[in-house]
């Protein structure tokens, strides 16, 4: 009677790792199911899959198996077969790390194992053994099926400029949760990136990819963003240096828009998956609050205005850190005071011609909204009553440039 043989396979110590760490940012620090710390491993025709939940995103990730390689590799051909274990993800993090970047790294579950099996997986390389605790297959919950209806490609650096430039105004006042995230939405011919705390705005605006133009209006979950990010610059990263054309990320979505699937290249001829739930919620008419025809105008460098602001805001008092723009013609004072500490000002050229005003800010949503645009002069425009909402964008040649509009709340002084 044969015996029933282990089901193993062996992987580069830097492959593996680097699947792994594409998959590891949908962990969360502290999970009360203990399933959701763990990533379920899939092997099968010599193709590795990284997969990691938290419910409502799961990120796989592919790689080659390195079953071929090796003196002793028809031999070892002959002995593999499909299979699949959950390990936990950041203590097998850790393993890897540890180990030298070329190590041949072997992963190894009983011959008894099935999909309900839990027990003690063993990897290991060269003379180091570490046995990880595995949890039953059957309990990594398995991505939602989705009935794929719309997508639309973009180079993938071109979708992280978008979202770095627009993040920052993400609500994170969880009872308002259908702030919680990005409004990606088409507008004519356009498509449109949105986000806001009722505090500040940023929206961008480019022209519409081929499929961009019927898609549901959706709103991408911080969580997701952030994860997109990560993934977004790693296909960039593993992109440099190569012939052709720059990676690209096709985002599809279903009919109603409640599931989005990133997909895109990452290294090593890999690709990497993202499912994720979108927030249920309608995001606001934020047009509404965009100051159309601001009768003040306030141009300045941009660079000059951030540094200045940083420096009098050490003065300022607490966590808004508020500081007072004080408008005179082709002269801007920037001040901040602390009963308990004192005060600071600067004076900064700007272009303005009109009546004297004042406006306040919060430091920070200034020094955030500066940091997002590109140009080098920014322009501020409102009605100069100390009330109404700012507009700021890139200026040049006498008129808004970029593909970034914000809007700022001026804060009482």
């Amino acid at each position: 009677m044969a015996t029933k043989r282990s089901p193993k396979t062996r992987v580069q110590a830097s492959v593996l790792l680097g699947a792994l760490k594409d998959v590891l940012e949908i962990i969360e620090a502290r999970n009360t199911i203990p399933v959701l710390s763990h990533v379920l491993i899939e092997v099968e025709d010599q193709q590795l899959t990284v997969m990691a939940s938290d419910l409502d995103q799961w990120a796989t990730r592919n790689c080659a198996t390195a079953d071929r390689d090796g003196p002793d590799s028809r031999e070892w051909l002959t002995s593999l077969q499909a299979f699949s274990v959950c390990l936990p993800a950041k203590k097998l993090a850790a393993v890897l790390t540890e180990l030298d970047s070329e190590a041949m790294v072997r992963i190894e579950v009983p011959s008894a194992w099935s999909k309900e099996w839990s027990g003690q997986a063993t990897v290991s390389a060269g003379a180091a053994r570490f046995k990880l605790n595995a949890l039953p297959v059957t309990e990594f919950p398995a991505p939602p099926p989705i009935d794929l209806d719309g997508f639309f490609e973009l180079p993938c650096s071109q979708l992280g400029d978008v979202l770095a430039a627009v993040k920052h105004a993400i609500s994170t006042e969880e009872t308002r949760y259908y702030l919680n995230g990005v409004f990606m939405h088409p507008v004519d011919l356009d498509l449109r990136f949105a986000t806001t705390d009722g505090h500040r705005l940023a929206r961008l605006r480019m022209d519409g990819p081929v499929g961009s133009t019927s898609y549901p209006a959706v709103i991408v979950a911080r969580k997701t963003v952030a994860v997109l990010e990560k993934l977004l610059a790693h296909a960039d990263k593993a992109a440099k240096g190569s012939e052709g054309e720059p990676p690209v990320v096709l985002i599809e979505c279903n009919a109603t828009g409640s599931r989005l699937q990133f997909t895109m290249p990452t290294e090593g001829d890999g690709e990497v998956t993202l499912i994720a739930k979108t927030i249920d919620g309608e995001f606001p008419d934020y047009g509404r609050v965009i100051p159309s025809d601001p009768k003040e105008r306030v141009t300045v460098a941009r660079s000059s205005l951030a540094a200045v602001v940083k420096r009098v805001a050490v003065m300022a008092e607490g966590e808004t850190r508020i500081v007072k723009f004080a408008f005179d013609e082709d002269r801007l004072t920037v001040s901040a005071r602390s009963i308990d500490v004192g005060e600071a000002s600067e004076d900064l050229a700007c272009e303005y011609r009109g009546p004297a005003f004042e406006l306040g800010f919060n430091s920070k949503y200034l020094l955030a909204a500066l940091g997002a645009i590109a140009s080098d002069v920014v322009a501020l425009r409102c009605d100069g009553d100390g009330a109404s909402a700012v507009r700021i964008a890139g200026w040049e040649d006498e008129d808004e440039v970029g593909a970034l509009l914000q809007v700022l709340m001026p804060a009482r002084v």
